[in-house]
């Protein structure tokens, strides 16, 4: 996709080709950090080993070799991070109103500082609480005899539920980048969020103890509040721009609109031949020449009014000077 605006739409397939080459972007990243983590594996293990305070076994030829490549494909995968959320968020940008340039790297940026928190805050405070309640269960006739493959799935599956969770703020920016969210509203949600922390918690910690699922779920309440603050100091940034009418100067080439002209008043018809003239109806006025009787001709039949009362007018009638 091409970014910026008032940029021309692709096709399909250009959009195609374009996911395909930021897919390969991340995959040589994936590579690149793997081949990092197979060289350091030794320091690695090391690193992953210290909060179980035991050695780690494996039981087949290739359970070692499998370990070190599990090993290097995670720092792969925590490495390569950041140029996944990248080229994701890059091939992302131009579905919104005003893409940034800068935007795709502040995200990534906060995105890997997140999962850092996150991936710190299980290794150093959670995790060591987990794997010394599931190794101490105060049964003599037990003795831990963990296998490598075991401990890497269970450790990576809990420091990845880590990074998720700790995600959470940057997932309600982006909500609210789409569709502003009211601080008030969201504190209305504040028992549901409660208790899917506890629910959430439950699920990624195995064991039933409610101190280390209190660990887990403590970080995402805090998180959300925090998400509360910053959409709210976001929210409060953001003004609506208001446009001003600005007058427009009247231009010299122009020529004043000139008024319309109307049409003249049409004249009333003549009257018809036959109809009655003023001084054939009013007493007094008849006409100086011409006979003075027999004037019914020229006025209408039937009842009329004539010297101020009505009148039945009928041939033959004359009238005197």
């Amino acid at each position: 996709m091409q970014s910026g605006v008032g940029s021309d739409r692709q096709p399909f397939s250009e959009h195609l080709k374009e996911l395909r080459q930021r897919l390969i972007y991340c995959l040589l990243a994936l590579i690149s950090g793997s081949l990092v983590g197979y060289v350091f594996h030794d320091k690695l293990f090391h690193i992953i080993t210290r909060p179980l305070h035991q050695k780690l076994y494996y039981t087949s030829p290739l359970g070692g070799f499998n370990a070190i490549i599990k090993v290097s494909l995670i720092f792969g995968i925590v490495t390569s991070l950041p140029v996944i959320i990248y080229h994701l968020n890059r091939f992302l940008s131009p579905a919104f109103k005003h893409p940034d340039r800068k935007q795709p790297l502040r995200i990534a940026f906060y995105s890997f500082s997140l999962a850092v928190i996150g991936v710190t805050f299980g290794y150093f405070v959670s995790l060591p609480a987990t794997l010394h309640f599931l190794t101490n269960l105060g049964i003599k006739e037990f003795q831990p005899f963990i296998v490598v493959n075991d401990y890497l799935n269970f450790v990576f599956n809990y420091l990845v539920g880590f990074a998720v969770v700790f995600q959470l703020p940057l997932v309600l920016l982006f909500i609210n980048r789409i569709t502003p969210q009211k601080p008030g509203h969201l504190m209305k949600y504040q028992r549901y969020v409660i208790l899917g922390s506890f629910i959430v918690a439950a699920i990624l910690t195995p064991t039933p103890d409610p101190l280390n699922q209190t660990l887990m779920a403590l970080p995402m309440i805090l998180l959300y509040q925090v998400s509360i603050l910053i959409i709210w100091l976001q929210n409060r940034q953001t003004k609506p721009t208001v446009l001003e009418a600005i007058p427009l100067a009247p231009n010299p080439a122009t020529p004043p609109p000139q008024p319309t002209p109307q049409a003249a008043p049409k004249p009333l018809p003549p009257p018809a031949s036959g109809a009655p003239k003023l001084w054939d109806i009013i007493p007094g006025r008849l006409p100086k020449t011409g006979p003075k009787t027999a004037v019914s001709n020229s006025l209408p039949l039937g009842p009329s009014f004539y010297g101020g009362k009505f009148m039945d007018i009928k041939p033959g009638l004359n009238f005197k000077s």
